[in-house]
């Protein structure tokens, strides 16, 4: 026991005789802890797509290059010209796959290139929702059997007003959170000492079922709803 005090001891010392050589001095404190609340916030508008979107292409398959590539822009330009009637701008179709591939028997040893096969997508962007079926409808006729339609989906053009109401029914929910539980604590709400946006999301595209026949009834399709949604973080003062 007198062993294990003697050696404390020298340990003390040698500690003291360190801080009294150096000339620099450093105090750390821990910050003292902010009161507060901290709640989430979330907003959402329901809103009605203004705006329609599909991929319509065609597929074409023939024994040569020059014979497939042919058939394949004879059907192409007249789903384009189709699109174009219905009041589609040059603007609003963009080209997404244009490919050439052989197409192979591999039934025997070594396989057989026995045709070729071209594939011309293009992305429709439709203005007007309440055209969308008939612009469609026109467009697989125009193509003919080659013709495939796929990827539909609808949009908003501009989300920016419904963005703003969300974000402020999403602000208005963190507060009456905050407000609830500084009462139910004996406090009274502050201040907001930070709010910080975690989530905000477009309205989501509705798919729907892949390819449309040519010819016959008219291809009914409904662009649905959806809605914007805007998720906050916020933290306010929290009075006695």
């Amino acid at each position: 026991m007198k062993r294990i005090s003697v050696v404390l001891m020298a340990l003390i010392v040698g500690l003291l005789a360190l801080a009294c050589g150096s000339d620099k001095t450093t105090i750390i404190a821990s910050p003292a802890t902010q009161k507060g609340i901290t709640v989430t916030g979330h907003g959402e508008v329901q809103v009605q797509p203004d705006t329609g979107f599909f991929q319509v292409g065609v597929q074409v398959h023939a024994s040569t290059v020059a014979a497939a590539r042919d058939a394949a822009a004879k059907a192409a330009d007249a789903v384009s010209k189709s699109l174009k009637a219905n009041g589609i701008a040059d603007a609003d179709i963009k080209t997404t796959n244009y490919s050439i591939n052989p197409e192979y028997d591999y039934r025997a040893t070594t396989p057989k290139v026995t045709g070729y096969v071209v594939m011309n997508t293009v992305e429709v962007k439709v203005r007007k929702v309440d055209t969308f079926s008939k612009v469609i409808d026109d467009a697989t006729a125009a193509g003919g059997d080659s013709v495939q339609v796929q990827a539909i989906r609808f949009d908003v053009a501009d989300n920016s007003k419904l963005l703003d109401q969300a974000r402020q029914a999403a602000v208005a929910d963190a507060r009456n959170k905050a407000e609830q539980l500084a009462k139910l604590g004996g406090g009274t709400l502050g201040n907001p000492i930070s709010i910080s946006e975690t989530q905000s999301s477009m309205p989501q595209p509705l798919e729907i079922v892949k390819g449309v026949p040519a010819t016959g009834q008219a291809v009914p399709i409904s662009p649905g709803s959806s809605s914007v949604t805007v998720d906050i973080s916020a933290t306010w003062d929290l009075g006695s």
